[in-house]
């Protein structure tokens, strides 16, 4: 709520700052958002233009991959972190391509099935982000404890 003695430029300003130091959860939530609705873009984008579900997967992955990395490292998951950067961009491409494989694994045998490949492609995405969150916070982006 907003008092009188703040100005509306100032109470602005306080709910950006406090949003862009939330919890890890929601920063997450916003890059991954970010992220996916790009990939899903570029995907729909090369499926419409005739490419293959599988291929079409793989290529959109990569993008959202560098772009969530990119998000994760800076915001999201920021912080003084346990790996290095080399360590960390190793282990997240290591499960981004979990991810491709068993997504397009997932995918082929969804759109096989008759579901249409943009369902097949969110569905996926909702169960990658759910394991994503937790090897990402504990594991790849792990920030060192203060004492």
């Amino acid at each position: 709520m907003m008092t009188n003695k703040d100005s509306p430029s100032r109470w602005i300003r306080s709910r950006v700052l406090r949003f862009l130091h939330g919890p890890p959860v929601a920063r997450f939530l916003v890059v991954g958002g970010g992220a996916a609705l790009l990939e899903l873009a570029i995907f729909q984008v090369l499926a419409l233009a005739g490419m293959g579900p599988v291929a079409a997967n793989a290529l959109s992955f990569l993008v959202g991959m560098t772009t969530s990395f990119v998000g994760y490292r800076l915001w999201s998951f920021a912080g003084d972190h346990d790996l290095p950067i080399g360590g960390q961009f190793g282990a997240y491409a290591t499960l981004a391509l979990v991810n491709v494989g068993a997504s397009s694994l997932v995918i082929h045998a969804l759109v096989t099935a008759g579901l249409w490949p943009l369902i097949a492609k969110v569905s996926c995405m909702v169960l990658i982000a759910c394991w994503n969150y937790l090897l990402l916070n504990r594991l790849i982006f792990r920030r060192q404890l203060t004492v």
